[in-house]
């Protein structure tokens, strides 16, 4: 028995057809960008494969845009439409892509090591 694609499944597979038409590049240069064989392109493009995440941000890389490009206008029905807790959720930018901070090493004290540093006692 054969299922029907899942409706996000699908439409990433017709958003990664999209962009890869428009740049005029074929199915062939696609997959060896991923390392994976033509029909698995095929496949992603036509729902029946479901793309994991680092093909996923490699192919956004092959076709130049953001991987967000993919999820853009995406179904939200109930046939298949992204889960509750994702399309509800109203977290920032900042949340689910942390900023690169640069983060401060504290000093330590040599009274905190029992006055030595390096093997050389202090006073």
């Amino acid at each position: 028995m054969v299922s029907q694609p899942n409706a996000i499944d699908a439409f990433i597979g017709h958003r990664i057809r999209l962009r890869r038409k428009v740049l005029g590049m074929d199915e062939g240069n696609l997959a060896t960008a991923l390392g994976v064989p033509v029909a698995q392109i095929w496949r992603y493009e036509q729902g029946t494969g479901r793309v994991c995440a680092v093909h996923l941000l490699t192919m956004a890389d092959a076709l130049q845009v953001h991987f967000s490009f993919f999820f853009e206008e995406s179904p939200t029905s109930a046939g298949g439409g992204l889960p509750k807790t994702v399309e509800g959720s109203d977290m920032s930018k900042s949340t689910v892509f942390p900023s690169k901070m640069v983060r401060r090493r504290r000093a330590v004290l040599p009274s905190l090591w029992g006055g030595r540093t390096l093997g050389l006692s202090v006073g």
